[in-house]
């Protein structure tokens, strides 16, 4: 059984919400800035792509979530039979940290707890209780495949009955934990700038930003909403290494082919492809050693993290969200800046193109090893 996706939101660089998002992702505006991280012995400052900002975190999250139900128009009796899923590499740990911060200079230092538990798995709990969900309330924390996992566990849940529609969040915030992490590294790019793919590539550029999407039955969804379908995906797992994909690609191209055979098409089938592209240099290796195994030529790619930055947990549902909002438009976005296929011979479009109806690979690939593939069907604006 194919599910629905009826209703899609972003938050990000980009923009406060999908349309103008949408809007600056094809017009390519948006570019990172720089943050500084001083309550360190030696300050650091790193590029980072922020979003707008949204006031309180949590009532954030069930905001955006609410717009996805109203847009709906779920009733109540609807919405007990939604199941809440949320994916994330930190969830609130930027509240855990500016609470160590004050106690840092109210108590000082033998007295203060260190990064104190706020919310994390709990957070999926309270947001479902806020909005009168159903029972099925899940939190994921994967890395950077988080959300992406959160929707293919929200579309088996709707295959096997437990519920009738899923609402799925990604979100990642700013916070030190993470960004100095990625940092210490080495992996944010010195330049400051994301070349996926390319041979000058040096690194990533870090993001905040929320996407969500509502999910439900086709039996449960009006016909003016069923062009978009979650048509397959498959998650696997490369022990290869703890930050990087074994770069013969050979667990990826695993994964990439099991979401084909879920949708039960052929790599022939495929329109364009989402491509995770980090732009680090062994995670590129993967990732293109894993398309050249699966695709005999490969179709057209493009990257958005040059244009989002790297959302970690939040990418899988924020990324789904702005493929889905471009080809609403009918576009494809472009990568303007990529100087070539390189060694890799993985070539991002480079102006943009009209969008076909068809199926769309959207690929998502994290730490530890877990893999991601999903299959996107685009059924066109007038079916």
């Amino acid at each position: 059984m194919k599910i629905s996706i009826r209703a899609f939101e972003a938050r990000c660089s980009l923009g406060a919400s999908v349309e103008p998002a949408v809007t600056n992702l094809l017009s390519g505006a948006s570019s990172p800035r720089q943050h500084t991280f001083d309550n360190l012995q030696e300050p650091v400052t790193l590029p980072y792509f922020s979003a707008p900002p949204a006031g309180d975190f949590y009532r954030a999250q069930a905001s955006c979530l609410n717009s996805l139900l109203e847009r709906a128009q779920l009733s109540r009796t609807e919405r007990r039979r939604t199941a809440l899923l949320m994916g994330s590499s930190s969830f609130d740990v930027h509240i855990s940290e500016s609470q160590y911060r004050r106690e840092l200079n109210t108590l000082g230092p033998e007295q203060a707890l260190p990064m104190p538990i706020v919310g994390y798995g709990k957070i999926a709990q309270h947001l479902a209780d806020q909005l009168a969900l159903g029972p099925h309330r899940y939190a994921y924390s994967t890395a950077c495949t988080s959300s992406a996992n959160a929707l293919l566990y929200a579309a088996r849940l709707l295959q096997q009955d437990q519920a009738d529609h899923a609402l799925v969040l990604g979100c990642e915030h700013l916070n030190a934990t993470s960004a100095l992490g990625f940092y210490g590294l080495g992996l944010i790019s010195p330049r400051g700038e994301m070349a996926p793919f390319d041979a000058r590539r040096d690194g990533l550029i870090l993001g905040e930003g929320t996407g969500a999407l509502l999910l439900s039955k086709p039996s449960q969804t009006p016909a003016s909403e069923r062009r978009w379908q979650l048509a397959g995906g498959a998650i696997g797992t490369d022990n290869y290494s703890l930050t990087a994909a074994h770069v013969s690609g050979k667990e990826i191209a695993k994964v990439i082919r099991a979401a084909l055979a879920d949708a039960d098409i052929t790599a022939a089938d495929i329109a364009a492809i989402k491509l995770h592209g980090t732009a680090s240099l062994l995670n590129d290796e993967a990732e293109a050693a894993a398309l050249h195994q699966v695709f005999a030529t490969l179709p057209q790619g493009f990257a958005l993290k040059p244009y989002v930055g790297h959302t970690l947990g939040a990418c899988g549902a924020l990324e789904t969200a702005l493929t889905l909002g471009s080809l609403a438009r009918g576009t494809l976005p472009d990568n303007p800046r990529a100087l070539g296929d390189g060694e890799l011979a993985v070539p991002l479009l480079k102006e943009k193109r009209p969008a076909q109806p068809g199926y769309y690979l959207l690929n998502c690939f994290a730490f530890g090893g877990n893999n991601n593939a999903l299959i996107i069907r685009d059924q066109g604006a007038n079916e």
